[in-house]
């Protein structure tokens, strides 16, 4: 029986040992594939910027474009008008200063008569003491 036992304390023994050598081959192959990651991350970063760089140019080169276009548009003289032409003035909305003070002459005397009519039907209700 002892002899299983050593056998299987050897085989223990050999598997812990034998693990931690594997371990470090794993670690190599672990950073190995880091490297290759980090290095196909710098280069996807490269092309991105380059992609970038590229759409700047172009967008710098299209307002250039467009300047020079607004830029020769100003100061050559249309051949035509293509504005439409200004209409006539209209007339004045709404009453003049002169009729407002006609209206307003006339609310004030007709507000008068009312308020003599109601002072004339109150007296003949109740004579003055």
């Amino acid at each position: 029986m002892s002899a299983v036992w050593t056998t299987i304390a050897a085989t223990g023994l050999a598997l812990a040992l034998g693990g931690s050598a594997f371990a470090q081959v794993d670690l190599r192959g672990v950073r190995e594939r880091n490297v290759i990651l980090l290095q196909q991350d710098i280069d996807r970063q490269n092309a991105l910027a380059a992609q970038r760089q590229l759409s700047a140019a172009q967008n710098r080169y299209a307002a250039q474009l467009t300047l020079r276009a607004l830029d020769e548009a100003a100061t050559t003289p249309p051949t035509q008008s293509t504005l439409r032409p200004t209409p006539p003035l209209a007339p004045a909305r709404g009453s003049s200063a002169e009729d407002m003070a006609a209206d307003i002459e006339r609310m004030e005397r007709l507000t008068d008569q009312a308020l003599a009519a109601g002072n004339a039907r109150l007296r003949a209700i109740k004579p003055a003491s």
